[in-house]
């Protein structure tokens, strides 16, 4: 069986690590198999990382990803090889994941603590699914505060109704959090993990954060809420104007 950690922030976004003190973190310190960089609405990340895997011997593999923010709320998006575009709703988004061939995931489902989809969004998709709009996961084990507040309404709905391939991510910003949270898969490469999720033979694995993880994330808390709050809109600002710039102006 092969563990996985497919929920993991970079400094492309409000993470704190870069991808190389990812890589040198799970290589080192983890006994991961298999990796996801999911940084929020950024690509940059998920390229820099294949890029890095081919270039070197690392014992584990790496699956590309991304955290994509439709109109109702996170979607964790796997095995992409092109970025998803942002504020999309939920069901365009899904269909433009799986027209790539990737997955998505509910990450910290039903949570009040930050943008989530909702018990209606859920559940209108579960009902209705059709063509490319459908879910391959659902995240019952987010180890942050966001996923904890939620996750026993989540699970129980997951459970009795939904019943998608359970997922567990750490939704780590710092390297002390990687493998808090993990998804057990036959096997130990992207495939497998993917076959997995398409079979429903995952499970979680992992623990809520501890008091000490939790008073080391205060500590560096307003350099991570400078990170979020101030680097990562930069960065989609100057996406956008650059956007414009090549493309020639707005309307054109």
């Amino acid at each position: 069986m092969g563990k996985a950690d497919i929920h993991i922030h970079t400094l492309h976004s409000d993470g704190m690590a870069s991808v190389q003190q990812v890589f040198d973190f799970v290589e080192n310190e983890t006994d991961l198999d298999l990796i996801a960089i999911t940084d929020h609405d950024m690509f940059d990340g998920a390229d820099e990382a294949r890029n890095l895997a081919a270039r070197r011997n690392y014992r584990f593999r790496v699956l590309t990803g991304i955290e994509v923010t439709t109109l109702e709320g996170h979607l964790l998006v796997l095995g992409i090889d092109k970025p998803v575009r942002s504020l999309m709703g939920l069901d365009q988004t899904i269909a433009a994941v799986h027209a790539q061939g990737g997955v998505v995931i509910a990450p910290h489902p039903m949570s009040w603590l930050i943008r989530s989809i909702g018990r209606n969004g859920l559940l209108r998709i579960h009902h209705n699914p059709h063509d490319e709009v459908y879910f391959d996961g659902f995240e019952v084990l987010n180890p942050s505060l966001a996923g904890r507040v939620a996750a026993r309404r989540a699970r129980a709905l997951n459970d009795r109704v939904l019943q998608l391939a359970e997922t567990g991510g750490s939704d780590s910003h710092v390297l002390q959090t990687i493998g808090t949270a993990v998804t057990v898969f036959p096997g130990q490469t992207a495939d497998d993990l993917l076959r997995a999720l398409k079979d429903k033979t995952t499970r979680v694995e992992g623990h809520y954060w501890t008091r000490e993880e939790m008073r080391y994330l205060v500590r560096i808390g307003p350099a991570q809420m400078a990170q979020s709050l101030v680097k990562l809109p930069a960065k989609h600002i100057r996406r956008v104007a650059k956007s414009l710039m090549t493309n020639g102006g707005v309307g054109r």
